[in-house]
């Protein structure tokens, strides 16, 4: 009798978990195809859209679009100067990029706290932040640019633009690469080779650059590329202090879309993309190679070299201070300049009076608030949907059985990592500027959407790169040990996945935001009434340079600047806090 009344129960429970079971397997379903959805509709879709403009271009074949490009002459000097630019700006960004690296980690120099944060400062203050800093330093009413008229009378107003102020910004704008990866290098290189060298008869200066310089090669070529890189795909600094003669590739692409010739513009974002691609796969393979250069044990820990003789001191604490003000000079005088006055921001002076009224504009003026409240929205629109879709990514590439469906997953989302920015906002323009069956036949150019899209997509190759290096990481006893207790995989991913993957992606997400906060590539060729952000209105305002709204634009880089401090500090300290409760868990 009792094993009859037991059965329906038992029945019941075994429908009732088949039923979940199948639930589970639905929702499963439904999101790979929401995944699937987004990957073809705005990673192919857009890319596949700048082929077509060229293969089917309404003005000829794709050699006759080529004649057309050549016979430009405005093309043809943009690909001279984009050119020369990228080649001075990498040989003096990596000049100046290895000169800090070596007087913050090579030489026993004072006030290392004090270099450290000046050399730090491209990390938080870069893109149309760092290009607005320059202009109003350097610019028509900069502070700088009056000291020198004082000195120098016939120093024209407009000094500080075209080809040299374009290469000056680069030069001091993109030693990042070398802060981030050439330090930890110099850290790991085994100093018992240096007094190797030292007992042999070398003197310490030759016996650093002779042993070390070698094996940081690849570290350094790396560096090189990537400086390279982003200087050959350079907006802001020459559409802002370029001037009326000079552009480069990327601008001269807006403008071709503009004068509605999108086969041109795709055909030259191609041809830049293609550029990009293969020094890209160059520099991760420089990458690799220092990996497995760095990976060996190191005996005895780098110590940094003391220098002797005055002139010696003299010529590296010169040097080192130097780069350090140039670093700190935009920074620290926009900072100054958005609590001085009109009065003597139109004299061009540093007022002893100090006012808070730029600020008290900026968050009280509609029109002025406006585009930091847009920029600030965007971002959290766009970071959430590049983690959840980066994570669903990793995830998926680590779950796979098949090694080739992980890898094409992945070549999938560094995409937009291969391709310059100005590429990215031209696929979308040609693939959404007409309705597509991928969106439901809507046009998304000119909607509040297609921006945040764009973000979410340029944060992809971040996110899917950290949170898969997370996941290689893993110790897969543990998921193993909860699969054998019968935690179902959506209780093992958020029971022993996400504790892991947490501290990355707040870590991430500080990242996305201080990149989108400013954004002014992509923004720029996509952005509406309704969303314009923070990074176009910046550079609308450092193109004019109006004295009466200096104020207000150096509040807002001031604001971008503090904002972006704040928030990697705070993911920092999130971060090692997720990650203690991993361990503690453990």
């Amino acid at each position: 009798m009792t094993g009859t009344t037991a059965t329906p129960t038992a029945t019941t429970t075994s429908r009732s978990g088949g039923l979940t079971r199948r639930v589970k397997r639905l929702l499963f379903a439904a999101a790979v195809a929401a995944f699937g959805w987004f990957v073809v509709t705005f990673l192919f879709f857009p890319n596949l859209s700048v082929i077509d403009a060229v293969l089917r271009s309404d003005h000829g074949s794709v050699g006759q679009v080529a004649s057309r490009l050549i016979d430009s002459g405005r093309v043809v000097g943009a690909v001279r100067d984009t050119l020369v630019i990228a080649v001075i700006s990498t040989v003096t960004a990596n000049v100046v990029g290895i000169a800090q690296v070596f007087f913050l980690e090579a030489f026993a120099i004072r006030g290392r706290g004090f270099l450290t944060v000046a050399y730090a400062v491209p990390l938080v203050f870069g893109s149309i932040a760092a290009v607005t800093g320059y202009a109003m330093v350097y610019g028509e009413n900069g502070l700088i640019t009056r000291t020198l008229q004082a000195v120098i009378p016939g120093l024209p107003d407009d000094w500080f633009s075209g080809m040299g102020a374009v290469i000056f910004v680069h030069t001091f704008t993109m030693t990042g690469y070398h802060f981030l990866f050439l330090r930890p290098a110099i850290r790991r290189v085994d100093f018992s080779m240096v007094e190797a060298a030292r007992s042999l008869g070398m003197r310490p200066l030759p016996a650093l650059f002779r042993v070390v310089l070698p094996v940081l090669k690849p570290t350094i070529l790396a560096s090189v590329l990537m400086a390279f890189i982003s200087t050959l795909t350079s907006f802001a600094a020459p559409t802002i202090l370029g001037g009326a003669e000079l552009t480069m590739i990327a601008p001269m692409i807006q403008s071709l879309s503009g004068l509605g010739r999108m086969d041109m513009a795709a055909l030259l974002g191609l041809l830049l993309g293609a550029a990009t691609t293969v020094l890209l796969v160059w520099a991760l393979r420089q990458e690799r190679r220092s990996g497995a250069v760095m990976s060996s044990k190191t005996p005895r820990p780098f110590e940094p070299i003391r220098l002797r003789g005055r002139g010696t001191k003299f010529l590296a604490y010169g040097a080192a201070y130097l780069l350090a003000i140039v670093n700190l000079a935009p920074l620290v005088v926009t900072a100054l300049l958005s609590l001085a006055p009109v009065e003597a921001i139109r004299r061009g002076e540093i007022s002893p009076e100090l006012t808070v009224e730029h600020y008290v504009r900026m968050l009280t003026n509609p029109t002025a608030y406006e585009p930091l409240v847009n920029s600030l929205t965007l971002a959290v629109l766009a970071i959430p949907l590049a983690l959840v879709i980066g994570t669903v990514a990793a995830h998926l590439s680590y779950r796979s059985r098949r090694r080739f469906v992980g890898d094409v997953i992945q070549l999938t989302m560094f995409l937009p990592y291969f391709l310059p920015g100005i590429l990215v906002a031209l696929g979308f323009l040609i693939a959404f500027g007409a309705g597509s069956a991928l969106v439901g036949g809507q046009v998304l150019v000119g909607t509040y959407w297609i921006l945040p899209l764009a973000y979410t997509v340029l944060l992809l190759p971040v996110v899917s790169r950290f949170v898969t290096a997370t996941y290689a990481g893993l110790d897969p006893s543990l998921d193993d040990a909860a699969r054998s207790l019968g935690a179902s995989p959506t209780r093992r991913f958020l029971t022993v996945i996400l504790p892991a993957l947490t501290p990355v992606l707040l870590q991430v997400a500080a990242l996305g935001f201080n990149d989108t906060l400013s954004e002014y590539t992509v923004s720029v060729m996509l952005y509406n009434i309704n969303n314009k952000p923070l990074g176009v209105t910046l550079g609308t305002l450092a193109a004019e340079q109006d004295p009466n709204l200096v104020g207000l634009t150096t509040a807002y880089v001031v604001t971008i600047t503090a904002l972006s401090i704040v928030v990697v500090l705070f993911a920092d300290r999130m971060a090692l806090r997720a990650s203690r409760r991993g361990v503690g868990r453990r």
